[in-house]
Formats: C-alpha cells, structure tokens, sequence
C-alpha cells in the first residue's frame, strides 16, 4: 500500500495592500502628467494602478485647492474635512499669523484659542478636548517644540513679516469688495481759516474747542465699489439742530466726549453685520487694535482683522488719501458757505446738522480711484489685469485769500488747502485704557450723553432757530422749481431717475 503522500505547507496568501499617497506625491503625479509624460511611466514609478493615476486626476481641482490654500499638511494622505471647518480655518489662519510674529503657541494655549472662536461662531455645543486637538494637530501636520533659549536669527522688521506673511492669507480668503478698512478721525466741523493757526495741535480733548469737534469713522472695501456709512459720534446726544429730524443721512452717536468708545463700536459693527448678512455676504474689516475696538461676538458675516499695535500707520489705507480727500472737500464747502454770507452781508451759521449733510456730501464725491490707490499705497494688491495704475482724483487748488477779496473776510496768507485740512488730524478719537495718563478729568454731570453745557445750548439755540416745517405742497413746488433748473441743463439717467424717486416719495406721504 502505498504511503500518503505528506502534508505539503500551503503559503498564506498575501493580498498587497493599497499604496496611499500624500497630497505632495500626487501634485508631483499631476505635473508629470500635464508635462506630458507617459501614464504607465508614472503608475509603475509610484507603485500604483492606472486607475489610481485616474483617480487622482479626476480629482485634481481638490487635491490643488488642499495644497494652495494650506488648508492640509502635504504629507497627509486623506482629504477627509472636520465638521467644524470654519472653526478649524479660523484657528489655522490664527495659528498661522501668530508663528509669522514669532509668538510661541503650546497645546493649552491652542485649546483656550479654539473654545473661543467656537463661542464667537455659534458652536455652542463644541468643546476642545485632548482628542479633538491631536487630531486638528494631525490633520494639519502642526509639531510643538521647545523654543530655543537663545534666539540666533537676526531682527525682523514687524511690518514686513506682517505684510508679507499676514495680508496675503486674508486676501487669498476674501474678493477686493469683501476686504474693508475703517478708521477714526477727528474734525472740527466750524473751523474757519480765520483762526487755523491757533487751533494747530491742540488735541482738543477738552477746552473751548470741545463742543466743535466730532469724530469720524471712515470705511470702504478694497475696490472702491462700497462706502459704508459714516459714523459721525458727536458730544450731544440730542442737539438742538436735530430737533423735528426722523432720519439723517449718516449713522450719529454721542457721548461727553464725542470719542468712539467700545460700546458704539460693538454696536456699529453688529449694524453692520445685519447688513452683511441680508447681502449673504462674508467680509474682513481690518481696524486698528485698540480698547475702543474690543472683539464682538456672534459676528455671523464680519470678520474683524486687528492690525499688530507695532504695526506702521502706512498700512491704514484711510489714512493714505481717503480721508485727507473727504477733508479737503468738506473745507471747500465750508469756506463756500462761509464766503456767501459775508458777501450777502449775513451773520454765518453752520449747525451740526450742516456738517452732517455736508459731509455726506462730500463723502459720496471721492471717488473710486482715490480708494484704489490708498488701499494699493497701504499694500493692499488688488489682483487684476495689468493696466495703468488708477490716479487719485486732483483737488482744485483753493486761494484763501483771492478768494476772500472783496468781502471782509482775513484769511491767513499761504495757508494752503491741505493745510488748512490737517489741522485737525492730531484730535483724540478713541477712548484710552482707565490708567492711561492721558484719560481727561471726570466732567461734571452736564457732560453727560444727552447733555451739554449752557454755553453750547445757547450756541446751538442761535443757530438753528426754529421754523415751521415746510408743507407737501411746498415741497413739491420747491422740487418742481428744481426740476426746471435742472432741466435746462445737461442731465443724465441718474438724475432725472433721482428726481422722478424724490416725487414719488412726496406723492407717497399723508398730509398733514
């Protein structure tokens, strides 16, 4: 009988596993099959099958995306998001500013960051455990060490490293009409050439000049195509000259010493978020960081930039000729003003109530290409196709003294109109830290919003007397004057379309 023949062993059957590739390998992958290199070529290179090669390229806008935006480590291998992904580019873009200023960020440090933004974006229900943050860390490849004792590298300037590391993330993330910039600034609103040189420097935080002071807020978006609002903050809450006005063409705010305050900033940007919102728009606002500019919360469509304290004034566009324009338009209309009554032999009067629609009228005379060139001037690229570059618009040169010829006017000779501009731009804006050597004595309850000091009262009561209210029909006679004056001129679109609204909205009321 023949013996069984023995047990032969059987080899295990080796299945070969899936070859996973990083995000960096496949951009290789990618650029060697657009260089025009064979398919096969690449798939035995890299160990993988034609239709992994398929794959990848199928894919190709996604793992591009991941790699440009730095959303992913590139030596990750899954495109897997979070759920929280607007908390995570949040923290990233955070993490990211903090390592170009040379900030050493830990773990606790990161999670306390991580609670907070999740607070401000409605996440109530998220928490940063030490499971969440290994696996953030991992999916973005982030490695804490141990900073060395001695720093070896040599002085940066702040301002650079911002510009070149910082800017560039907001404006990869946002269009030129998302990117937005406001800024403070002081103006004494009845300020006549008559008296420049006496008011030159003073800060004019509180003294005789203080009941003609209101601060400004100024803000545009990157391409000129957005002015918001302004926000005029003067001393009184309820000036004389406001008496009978339902609406006014700015946004107004007032506290005893007409500065923007915390309060009325986080009021003012929660205005503007509602706005924002209604538009299904997300935009970044770039401010400068100071106490009267705390971070709001619950913003669903701003984001607030804080521009670094040791960062150059240079890198404000407002401050790069927006606002000096809008100044020097206000003064040409104010010295208009003023010449006219001398020449008509009245007494000059210019309320509050002036100065608000004067400078709503002048703000909406600059123009875009001024806007353009301050955001350029201040670093802000737009990016676009090459052309000329866009050419602030001139301001006609304006001669006091001519001009003043003829009347009694005595305007200060060689004061030009940039000058005489200026004058105001050193006023305080903003309210200082409470132990700020700076902060002004307490002021007595008169001070308060609301309030203002007899003088004042008197001042305002003079030059805004009262009359009675023009009636429909008035007003409708008065436009249809307009409409003839306008009409023997060359008219566009626009206007005849303003002038038909202006009707309409007349014919609209009830009468009284």
């Amino acid at each position: 009988m023949a013996e069984a023949p023995a047990d032969t062993p059987t080899l295990p059957v080796t299945v070969k596993k899936k070859k996973s590739l990083s995000i960096e390998e496949k951009i290789d992958i990618i650029n060697a099959v657009e260089s025009g290199k064979k398919k096969a070529e690449i798939a035995a290179e890299y160990g993988i099958k034609k239709n992994s090669l398929s794959s990848i390229m199928k894919n190709k806008d996604k793992v591009l995306e991941a790699f440009e935006s730095l959303r992913f480590d590139p030596k990750r291998k899954r495109l897997r998001t979070a759920f929280y992904t607007d908390l995570e580019e949040a923290l990233m873009r955070w993490y990211r500013i903090a390592q170009c200023l040379n900030v050493p960020v830990n773990g606790p440090m990161l999670r306390l960051k991580a609670n907070d933004f999740a607070q401000k974006l409605g996440h109530n229900d998220f928490k940063c455990s030490n499971g969440w943050l290994d696996r953030f860390k991992s999916r973005y490849g982030l490695v804490f060490r141990a900073q060395p004792a001695e720093a070896t590298g040599v002085p940066v300037d702040p301002s650079t490293v911002w510009q070149q590391n910082v800017l560039p993330y907001y404006l990869n993330d946002y269009q030129p009409k998302n990117v937005f910039n406001i800024k403070e600034t002081g103006l004494l609103y009845r300020m006549l050439p008559t008296n420049t040189f006496a008011f030159k420097g003073e800060t004019c935080s509180v003294g005789k000049l203080y009941k003609d002071r209101v601060t400004l807020v100024i803000g545009t978006n990157m391409d000129g195509s957005e002015k918001l609002p302004l926000l005029v903050i003067g001393k009184n809450k309820n000036p004389h000259c406001f008496r009978g006005i339902k609406s006014l063409p700015v946004h107004y705010e007032a506290n005893r010493m007409a500065w923007m305050t915390s309060d009325i900033f986080e009021q003012w940007m929660q205005k503007l978020d509602e706005k924002f919102q209604a538009q299904q728009r997300r935009v970044v606002i770039f401010v400068e960081s100071l106490p009267a500019h705390p971070e709001v919360k619950n913003l669903k469509s701003i984001e607030l930039a804080f521009f670094p304290s040791c960062l150059s004034p240079r890198f404000i566009a407002m401050k790069q000729g927006v606002i000096k324009s809008l100044k020097i338009k206000y003064r040409h209309c104010l010295i208009k003003k003023f010449l006219s009554s001398v020449e008509g032999s009245k007494e000059f009067m210019f309320s509050l109530l002036d100065a608000v629609d004067t400078l709503h009228l002048c703000w909406r005379a600059v123009t875009t290409e001024t806007i353009v060139q301050s955001f350029e001037e201040a670093g802000f690229k737009c990016p676009k196709e090459e052309s000329e570059a866009p050419s602030a618009e001139g301001e006609a040169p304006l001669d006091f003294v001519a001009q003043a010829l003829g009347t009694e006017a005595d305007f200060p000779e060689g004061l030009s109109v940039e000058e005489y501009a200026a004058l105001d731009e050193d006023l305080e804006t903003c309210e200082v830290a409470p132990n700020d050597d700076s902060v002004c004595p307490k002021e007595s309850k008169s001070d308060e919003p609301g309030c203002c000091t007899s003088d004042e009262e008197e001042e305002e009561a003079s030059l805004a007397t009262e009359l009675p209210a023009p009636s429909q029909n008035e007003a409708l006679t008065a436009l249809d004057t307009l409409k003839k004056f306008l009409r023997s001129q060359d008219m566009n679109d626009g206007l005849h379309n303003s002038l038909a609204d202006l009707e309409n909205f007349l014919n609209s009321l009830s009468p009284k």
